[in-house]
């Protein structure tokens, strides 16, 4: 049975010896640095309804039926 140790990175690697196990780290939280940039394309996404079905957006897709189709 795995052992489960939680906590931040930087105490756990000093407090517990885990040289020559095997380990899966999983990220818990969404702490990142602020990045402007990304902070304006998630509240964009947020803003937006998801797509509820696939899009085809290949170039036979783009171009069917138009009178530039490169076909």
């Amino acid at each position: 049975m795995p052992d489960i140790i939680q906590g931040k990175w930087d105490d756990l690697v000093k407090s517990h010896d885990l040289h020559g196990h095997m380990v899966r780290v999983i990220v818990l939280d969404q702490q990142r640095p602020e990045n402007p940039w990304l902070k304006s394309l998630r509240a964009w996404a947020d803003s937006h309804k998801p797509l509820g079905h696939g899009v085809d957006d290949s170039r036979e897709s783009i171009y069917s039926g138009t009178t530039d189709d490169p076909r």
